[in-house]
C-alpha cells in the first residue's frame, strides 16, 4: 500500500497491532454514553435545554453568508515565501438579486526574510482580513468559521510576537489593524446578524452547573448529537465564567519605539461584549451532527432572531456530503486550496529569478524549498 511505502515493516506491523484495541476503546466509550442517552435526554428536557425550531416563527428566508481564511509558508533556504487570504461565499438564498456576483476575497502573498515568528503574525493578518470581510458583508446572516474567543486570541499572539517577525510582515499586520480591526471585532461580537460555528471545541456547557450528567468526558457538540434529536437546539446558555477574559496588548514596542494598539476602554467594551456571547447546540437533520453556534447577545435574546439564524443554517444542508452549512463548506474548500496556489508563486519566482541570476546553481539552492506550514481560521 502507498499509504506505508515511506514506513519500516516492524513500524506498520506495530501500528496495525494497535488498531484493534484503540478502536475497542472508542466503542467502549461510546457504549457507555449511548447506554445513557434516554437518561441525559430527560435531564436535559428537564432542565429546559431542549426546544424545537418549529416553535419559532420564521417570517422569510435570510440572505446567508460565510467567511473562512488560511494561511501559507514555504520555507526556502533563503526566505520565506507568505500568503496569508480569506474568503466569503455567499449561501444558496434565492433571491432575484445577488448581494455579490462572486465570492469576495482578501488575500496578501511576500517573501521576506526568515524570523523567529513569522507564523503567529500572519495568522493575525489572516483574522483581519476574515473581519473585514465580515465587516463588509451586506447579509441577513454571516457565519464565521471558527469562535469568537480564537479571533481575539490569534490577534493576542499576532501583537505579542510582532516584533519577531520580518518587517514586511510587520507592516502589513499595523497597517490593517489601523485600518480598524479591533473596531470591527466588537462590532461583530455585538451584531445582530453574526455567528461564529468552530468546528471544534473542548466545551460543554451542557455538563456545568449539573444540567446534564455525563458518564464520560465528552465535548458538548458530542453530547448534544446524542440527546438532540433533528429539528431541536439547546436553549442558550452563557459560554464564558463571570470573571473570565481575553487581552489584547495595548501598546507594543518596535525598534525601540512604543507603537500604541488600543485603550483599556477598548478592552473592556470587547470583554463586556464578549461576556454577552450564548452557545446554542442545534441539529438541523439526523444526518450531521449537531452544530455548535456561538451568538452575540442581540441574537440569543430575541427569539426572531435566533429563529432567522437556525432558518439560514437549515437552508445551508442540503446533501449528506456538506456537514457543515453551505457557504463555510465552499469557503473552506476554497482555502484549502491557498498551498496549492502558493506553489505555483514559488515555481514561477524560482523561473523569474533563474532567468537574471549569473549564477543559476547558487540561486536555485538558495530557492528550495525546505518546509511547508499553513493553517486555517476555522477553530
Amino acid at each position: 500500500m502507498d499509504t506505508f511505502a515511506d514506513l519500516p515493516d516492524a513500524l506498520v506491523r506495530d501500528i496495525l497491532a494497535k488498531a484493534a484495541p484503540v478502536a475497542e476503546g472508542v466503542a467502549s466509550t461510546l457504549r457507555g454514553v449511548q447506554g445513557q442517552r434516554t437518561r441525559m435526554r430527560d435531564e436535559a428536557g428537564t432542565n429546559g435545554l431542549i426546544r424545537r425550531k418549529a416553535d419559532l416563527d420564521v417570517s422569510r428566508e435570510p440572505s446567508v453568508v460565510g467567511i473562512d481564511g488560511s494561511y501559507q509558508i514555504h520555507r526556502l533556504t533563503a526566505v520565506d515565501l507568505c500568503a496569508a487570504a480569506a474568503v466569503a461565499v455567499e449561501g444558496t438564498a434565492k433571491e432575484a438579486k445577488r448581494y455579490w456576483p462572486e465570492p469576495y476575497h482578501e488575500m496578501w502573498v511576500e517573501c521576506i526574510p526568515h524570523s523567529v515568528d513569522t507564523t503567529s503574525v500572519l495568522r493575525g493578518i489572516m483574522v483581519a482580513m476574515e473581519l473585514k470581510l465580515a465587516d463588509q458583508a451586506p447579509h441577513d446572516l454571516v457565519l464565521l468559521d471558527g469562535s469568537f474567543a480564537s479571533l481575539i486570541i490569534y490577534l493576542n499572539q499576532a501583537i505579542t510576537r510582532l516584533a519577531e517577525c520580518a518587517p514586511e510582515g510587520r507592516k502589513q499586520f499595523l497597517a490593517r489593524w489601523e485600518s480598524g480591526v479591533l473596531e470591527q471585532l466588537k462590532k461583530l461580537v455585538r451584531s445582530d446578524r453574526t455567528a461564529a460555528l468552530p468546528k471544534f471545541t473542548s466545551r460543554n456547557e451542557l455538563v456545568q452547573g449539573g444540567r446534564v450528567a455525563c458518564p464520560a468526558h465528552i465535548d458538548g457538540k458530542t453530547l448534544a448529537t446524542l440527546i438532540l434529536e433533528p429539528g431541536e437546539y439547546t436553549a442558550p446558555l452563557p459560554i464564558l465564567d463571570t470573571n473570565e477574559t481575553y487581552h489584547i496588548p495595548q501598546y507594543t514596542y518596535l525598534d525601540g519605539e512604543k507603537i500604541d494598539l488600543c485603550s483599556t476602554a477598548d478592552i473592556e467594551n470587547m470583554n463586556a461584549a464578549l461576556g454577552g456571547v450564548m452557545v446554542t447546540y442545534y441539529r438541523p437533520y439526523g444526518w450531521i451532527p449537531a452544530l455548535r453556534i456561538e451568538l452575540p447577545a442581540p441574537v440569543s435574546a430575541s427569539n426572531t432572531r435566533l429563529s432567522l439564524v437556525l432558518e439560514g443554517i437549515t437552508r445551508q444542508f442540503f446533501s449528506p456530503a456538506v456537514v457543515e452549512p453551505y457557504p463555510l463548506f465552499l469557503a473552506d474548500r476554497m482555502v484549502k486550496s491557498l498551498g496549492s496556489g502558493v506553489a505555483v508563486i514559488e515555481q514561477a519566482v524560482s523561473q523569474h529569478v533563474a532567468e537574471s541570476t549569473p549564477d543559476i546553481e547558487t540561486t536555485m539552492l538558495c530557492l528550495q524549498n525546505y518546509r511547508t506550514e499553513g493553517g486555517r481560521g476555522g477553530v
